[in-house]
């Protein structure tokens, strides 16, 4: 063994940002922030920063789903930690991506304050999510307006096809009556 691998080095500075299932439980996600500590503790690193970004739009869709719950986590630790880090997110079905930065090799070492390491999620409101009309994520159109549901859609589109059918049969008489009277050319003619 040589004597660089021998020799202990110092921890490095990492920040993990992971995404959440949009519709995951208040208990699940405490749970996944409670398996990142436990990984964090048990392989030797030090959490220093836990952030709630909340519910936010994805960039694309990840399974069908728009949004995700963001969670923001600095630590200080080893690339064997980064490993066993990313290893547990790829097991729990609840996270949706992950993406791990190494920030500096030797960070400044101070006092953490334990406020800073708390995890906190609010309860999921499905209520709370509009969803969007493409015109809206197209930017087409400025105020939120709700989709229409299945029923309601049905039920303007038959009044809709039922108008037209009304407006359009006076237009189709009307046509067959010109075409009966005879034009001035046609006076003529005899």
């Amino acid at each position: 063994m040589s004597s660089a691998a021998a020799a202990k080095l110092p921890p490095r500075s990492y920040e993990v940002i992971y995404i959440l299932r949009p519709d995951i439980s208040k208990e699940a996600a405490e749970r996944v922030a409670q398996r990142v500590t436990d990984v964090v503790s048990r392989e030797g690193g030090v959490l220093t920063l836990v952030e709630n970004w909340g519910r936010r739009p994805l960039a694309y869709d990840i399974a069908h789903k728009r949004r995700g719950l963001y969670v923001y986590i600095n630590y200080l630790g080893d690339g064997a930690l980064v490993t066993e880090l990313e290893r547990n997110f790829r097991m729990i079905d609840e996270v949706i991506r992950f993406q791990t930065v190494k920030l500096e090799d030797a960070p400044e070492s101070g006092e953490i304050d334990p406020e800073l390491l708390k995890f906190e999620v609010e309860e999921f409101n499905p209520e709370e999510e509009v969803e969007r009309t493409l015109e809206q994520e197209l930017g087409l159109v400025n105020s939120p307006a709700p989709r229409p549901s299945k029923e309601e859609f049905d039920a303007e589109t038959t009044e809709e096809s039922a108008s037209d059918d009304v407006e359009a049969a006076p237009a189709s008489e009307e046509k067959t009556a010109e075409s009966v009277e005879e034009t001035p050319a046609d006076k003529e003619a005899e």
